[in-house]
């Protein structure tokens, strides 16, 4: 190991530190009367300077620990989308856990870690450092999602996702297991040799195609697309508001950053084993997360089957196989998840006056506008933004993707994407329906503070303006699409 090694991983070194301070302060000062606050603090700074040094340490090289982790313009892109998600979901986390009265030092702990395991997979180029990242983040997913012990409904929510998860990353382990026992090797760049050279010498693949597809399918799980979504629904529902917003954008960020890096190095000649695959679950995904959504009554569990057909766009992008592929999916990503944040932010300004419990079915949003219009169009602009109608910036995450879609040919996956796109538009258009028209409730009590006002501005100007510096953007992601030469 040498110091550029240890130069190139401290973003992760300074969040692994930073949970563990946080431990630390916890046990030794339990009862202080600003102990959450001071931990909110630190887990800020964590972040920002973790943030800082990942940017720092793009030319400190890109490999590092033995080609275990590279860091480059593009592992930075989706580290910035993570790291972009987080600090905005540990701000509006503080007061919704604050509220509910479970804010505990832990929740920071988890959050700092749980982002360690993603840096680190989004970073990966060896199937070892891959898996125990995913272990890494799944252990603190799961613990965050049964975070409201009390309640059944969350705790049924942790149990079911450690057992789907579990039984995930026992298939990939196993995936994993097959690939070396193939190629003899860890390292993308080696597996990609010796399959080039399965291949010249025209070898029997099935034994790779099994774990091949057995990888496929724990990542697949991770990422929530049919038929390995049925966890989905259940636990976005059943956990804490804020942390279903975490769920639904920064994990998939790493997930979806590592699944192209790994389809396009070391599978990168074997693109005929995998594209069938993705093809049938992109159409699957799409159709099934349109269709589902449409009469789901709680928030929540609509955005997770919305979150299930967004997942299959972004497998468009992949299939297409080529730079304008990658430009696109970062794009969606981008826009997604800003969307998704903003989305998350303006339930969670939203309580019920006589128990103070924050609100969650659709219903329970009749006349918001009545009650406060600035927060009334920020969700629902917010919301045709998720639809994609233009001009928000949705509609040209979508457009990038269809364009792509085209490009490669993909006719078939271009249509059924605006077909599905149609079909969201009409449970997005409900919530909003709801929102103007329906009879206002008099129950609803509305807290919007000075930070959440600041995201759902900022989230609402980048989804009506984004066209003005589109250009600029685009530009930027031409930059960082390129995965290097390993």
């Amino acid at each position: 190991m040498q110091l550029s090694d240890i130069k190139s991983f401290s973003p992760e070194i300074i969040l692994i530190f930073g949970s563990i301070f946080i431990l630390v302060y916890g046990i030794f000062f339990t009862n202080s009367k600003d102990l959450n606050k001071n931990i909110f603090y630190i887990t800020f700074v964590s972040l920002v300077f973790s943030f800082y040094c990942s940017i720092y340490v793009v030319d400190a090289g890109t490999n590092s620990f033995n080609n275990l982790l590279n860091n480059d313009l593009y592992t930075l892109f989706f580290k910035i989308l993570a790291f972009t998600g987080t600090i905005i979901i540990t701000y509006i986390s503080y007061n919704y856990l604050k509220d509910l009265d479970i804010l505990k030092p832990e929740f920071f702990f988890l959050i700092l870690l749980s982002l360690t395991g993603i840096l680190i997979l989004i970073s990966s180029r060896n199937i070892i450092s891959m898996y125990l990242s995913l272990e890494l983040q799944s252990i603190c997913l799961y613990i965050l999602a049964a975070y409201r012990k009390y309640d059944i409904k969350s705790s049924e929510a942790g149990i079911k996702y450690f057992i789907i998860g579990a039984l995930s990353s026992g298939i990939l382990l196993y995936g994993l297991s097959i690939i070396y026992a193939f190629t003899n090797a860890t390292d993308f760049y080696e597996i990609s040799k010796s399959i080039n050279l399965s291949l010249e010498n025209n070898e029997n693949f099935l034994i790779l195609n099994i774990g091949f597809i057995l990888i496929l399918c724990g990542l697949f799980f991770k990422i929530a697309v049919v038929p390995f979504h049925m966890w989905a629904p259940d636990v976005y529902e059943g956990s804490p508001t804020s942390i279903t917003a975490y769920f639904t954008t920064v994990p998939k960020i790493g997930a979806i950053g590592f699944l192209i890096k790994f389809l396009n190095i070391p599978f990168e000649n074997y693109s005929d084993a995998w594209f069938q695959i993705l093809y049938l679950i992109s159409i699957a995904s799409m159709v099934l997360g349109s269709v589902a959504a449409v009469n789901q009554n709680n928030i929540k569990r609509l955005l997770a089957y919305s979150s299930i057909s967004h997942m299959g766009f972004i497998l468009i992008g992949i299939l297409t196989d080529n730079q304008i592929g990658i430009k696109s999916v970062q794009l969606y990503l981008s826009i997604y998840m800003l969307n998704v944040l903003g989305i998350f932010t303006c339930i969670l300004c939203l309580k019920n006056k006589i128990n103070g419990y924050f609100l969650e079915n659709i219903k329970s949003f009749s006349g918001l506008s009545k009650k406060n219009s600035f927060l009334a169009f920020s969700f629902a602009i917010l919301l045709f933004s998720l639809a994609g109608l233009p001009p928000l910036s949705g509609f040209f995450a979508k457009l990038y993707i269809l364009i792509a879609a085209v490009e490669s040919k993909l006719y078939l996956l271009a249509i059924m994407a605006v077909l599905t796109s149609i079909i969201s538009a009409f449970y997005y258009l409900k919530i909003v329906k709801t929102i103007f028209f329906d009879k206002p409730i008099n129950d609803i009590y509305i807290s919007i503070p000075a930070i959440s006002r600041l995201i759902i501005i900022i989230t609402l100007i980048i989804s009506i303006f984004l066209i003005i510096f589109l250009s600029d953007l685009l530009e930027i992601i031409s930059t960082v699409s390129l995965i290097s030469n390993l």
